[in-house]
């Protein structure tokens, strides 16, 4: 397929799908990136499906989208010592 005619597939694509106009096809490589990550995939299998050749080039890429790692492990330990709390009630 010609540039051209992929250029011309691609736009009368994305009107039909109601998406705005100038969306590349970038746009839905990154949405699906996105949507993997939004999913709380494992790296790795992102990397995978994007045919990245290393999880440098992934992260690299698509790092700044995952959940901030403070905000995780402050959940974690949150989680923990409510449950551990929950089981020292449990044993009065």
């Amino acid at each position: 397929m010609q540039r051209s005619t992929f250029g011309t597939c691609w736009r009368a694509a994305v009107a039909a799908a109601g998406l705005p106009k100038g969306t590349r096809f970038h746009d839905l490589r990154h949405f699906y990136a996105s949507s993997l990550i939004r999913a709380n995939l494992n790296p790795k299998v992102i990397q995978a499906r994007l045919g990245h050749a290393t999880i440098a080039e992934t992260m690299d890429t698509y790092g700044h989208l995952r959940p901030d790692d403070e905000d995780l492990s402050r959940g974690a330990v949150e989680i923990m010592i409510a449950a551990a709390q929950a089981e020292q009630r449990d044993l009065t």
